[in-house]
């Protein structure tokens, strides 16, 4: 299915949502895909796969959402075993606020969160400091992210 479609399809469910009354729907959107969450905690989790990064480099992910009311953001990670976790640093914003700036193993499991309302982006960044040794280099790791969008704050 082509993006415009699927974005358009989403969309559509959102609207018969919330004009049906069956609850809070929410639409978030990154670059490759497009989900509708349908209130109360409803969760969208994707694996990101680390991997090429030299030292001194970042990778972004960014993704744009809207909600009808007063909503909570909330994001988590977690990353597996990979060699690379315990170089990566990852900073999570919601706008103009950061959530979180620091090393990816210290923010494992933990839950950040921003309100917000209307339309809003967020981004979660990787990077691996310029200051990291050979021992990085070709080295890999997955990080399961979690998003979520809560009820009136």
């Amino acid at each position: 299915m082509k993006k415009s479609a699927l974005i358009v399809l989403i969309a559509a469910l959102a609207v018969v949502l919330v004009c049906t009354g069956l609850g809070a729907a929410y639409l978030m959107t990154n670059q490759n895909n497009g989900l509708a969450l349908e209130g109360e905690g409803d969760t969208f989790r994707e694996e990101v796969v680390i991997d090429g990064l030299a030292p001194g480099q970042e990778r972004a992910c960014s993704y744009r959402g809207e909600s009808a009311s007063p909503a909570s953001l909330v994001v988590s990670l977690t990353a597996d075993d990979g060699a690379l976790a315990r170089f990566l640093s990852v900073r999570i914003a919601a706008g103009d606020e950061v959530l979180y700036d620091g090393g990816l193993a210290d923010c494992a499991g933990k839950e950040y969160r921003a309100d917000v309302e209307g339309e809003f982006a967020f981004t979660v960044t990787y990077r691996m400091d310029a200051g990291v040794g050979n021992e990085a280099q070709g080295a890999a790791c997955t990080v399961t992210a979690q998003y979520a969008l809560e009820g009136a704050v």
